[in-house]
């Protein structure tokens, strides 16, 4: 009755276009999930700009095409969807093709449900990025603090260094706990209040740029597209993850940018680093720059060995799942549509032959009614004709056709559950492992040596810090004798004072 309700509110082609464009951006998404991680393969020793621009290329066409498709059902008649339908549920003994079939019939039945499910999830999602643009104009005019004229100056510098028409604001807020941009007609940058006089000047002035790089980009653009198309198809994987490769890309140009301005690679690795500390100090809740759990370690290795971000393992099992689903949805809707065109020419068959005279006519709807009329005319001669047959004949040919099903059923469902035994490896599959442990190896070995460094540099704190330890023990020695010798100085004075009272 519910169900009914919802599907009345929302009843109409509009809304049941969008339900439709939102499951089947589900399949679309798998397919550019493959080509964005074939992309991410061969891309690997490529620039960070040519891999953001591709990522780019490929979000704005997924985005096409879930507009397409919403257009196409949008506009697509009935007889479309019920002869696809009908594809899709010809052959039932295909487990495959039984899962879609349920799966359009549980959509096509509840599409207002889907829908007021999804609007409600987009609704929250729009209200927090309504949020978002509230706690920016706050960190606008609350709590902000204008630095010296030296930083004003230094600011209008890097502006006019990286080719930047007009002076960007530079000022620093109670508020934010990382450096951030805000606003594009009139961007101000934002640094948490205290860290332009606790940091050296030349990590602050690579932070600038690399947030100065975000305003030169117009990465404010990309960034409202993304978070958009994220509310939109919030439920799936493939859209969020593509999402934030383009996100990790655009830091990945802005560090190169900073890094080709500073030309030191040490200066901007040592801003991360730093960055990274007074995050842990002030004890604040977002990770600082940069903003996930490892992607400090992520960018140092990239800046360090020029390298990109390839798969890890967990992407490559998508990517292999998404691989194996959209082909098995393939081999289903391409097995239900050849058993539709090969009922539909048996039926034109039939017709033909049952009347070779009648043509298909000049109109659609007349071939359609035809065909449906000629359908239902070899159905009812065939019953006449079944019921000539002797009762036994007839429960003989059951039996039969019962046993030849059940057969086949067992047949399958035995072929289903055998596991397939593991192929074995061959030498071009063995080479790319041994390449692929040849990388971890080598990015554990990195690993290593930037903690070696770190402990190294440690532990000549810890020497220097030991060497003014004792250089002051020395010092408090040499006082403590002057303080004991001026003692005995006073208490001989005091003595002699004593015994010659008139002197």
């Amino acid at each position: 009755m519910h169900t009914a309700f919802i599907n009345n509110v929302f009843a109409g082609k509009m809304a049941e276009a969008l339900c439709w464009m939102l499951v089947h951006s589900l399949w679309q998404g798998l397919l550019f999930t493959i080509i964005t991680g074939v992309v991410m393969l061969l891309t690997k020793k490529s620039s960070a700009l040519l891999r953001y621009n591709i990522m780019c290329l490929l979000l704005g066409m997924f985005l096409a095409v879930c507009a397409a498709t919403f257009f196409w059902q949008l506009n697509g008649d009935v007889y479309t969807v019920a002869g696809q339908q009908t594809a899709i549920g010809n052959v039932t003994q295909n487990i495959l093709q039984g899962w879609l079939q349920k799966l359009n019939d549980y959509f096509k039945a509840n599409a207002g449900l889907v829908l007021i499910v999804w609007l409600i999830v987009f609704l929250a999602k729009c209200v927090k990025m309504t949020a978002g643009l509230v706690y920016g104009q706050r960190v606008r005019h609350h709590k902000t603090h204008m630095p010296g004229a030296a930083w004003q100056q230094k600011m209008a510098a890097l502006c006019r260094q990286l080719g930047l028409k007009g002076n960007v604001l530079l000022l620093e807020s109670e508020i934010v706990k990382i450096p951030v941009v805000i606003g594009h007609l009139k961007p101000i940058v934002f640094i948490p209040l205290g860290l332009l006089t606790s940091l050296p000047a030349g990590e602050i002035e690579a932070v600038l740029l690399h947030e100065l790089a975000h305003i030169r980009r117009n990465d404010y653009f990309v960034n409202i597209l993304q978070v958009m198309a994220e509310n939109v198809f919030f439920f799936n994987p493939a859209l969020l993850w593509m999402s934030s490769i383009i996100r990790e890309e655009r830091e990945h140009c802005c560090d190169d940018i900073a890094v080709a301005q500073t030309k030191s690679k040490k200066q901007f690795i040592q801003a991360l680093i730093s960055f990274k500390e007074h995050a842990m100090h002030t004890g604040s809740l977002t990770t600082a720059f940069p903003a996930k759990k490892n992607q400090l370690l992520q960018r140092v290795s990239r800046i360090i060995n020029s390298n990109n971000k390839t798969l890890s393992g967990g992407e490559k099992i998508f990517l292999l799942a998404s691989l194996l689903l959209i082909a098995g949805l393939s081999l289903a809707v391409s097995g239900g549509n050849l058993a539709g065109a090969t009922k539909a020419r048996a039926v034109t068959s039939a017709r033909i032959t049952t009347n070779p005279a009648a043509g298909y006519g000049d109109d659609e709807k007349s071939v359609k009614q035809d065909i449906q009329l000629t359908t239902r005319q070899v159905i009812t001669n065939n019953n006449i004709q079944a019921t000539h047959k002797k009762p036994v004949e007839i429960e003989m040919y059951r039996k039969v056709i019962t046993k030849d099903d059940d057969n086949k059923f067992e047949a399958d469902a035995k072929q289903v559950k055998t596991p397939n035994a593991k192929p074995a490896l061959t030498d071009g599959q063995q080479a790319e492992l041994d390449k692929q442990q040849a990388d971890k190896d080598r990015i554990q070995a990195d690993k290593d040596r930037m903690q070696a460094d770190l402990d190294r540099k440690q532990a000549d704190a810890d020497r220097v810090q030991a060497i003014k330890d004792r250089e002051q023990a020395d010092l408090d020695k040499i006082q403590a004798d002057r303080d004991r010798k001026q003692a005995e100085a006073d208490r001989q004075q005091a003595e002699k004072a004593r015994l010659n009272p008139n002197s």
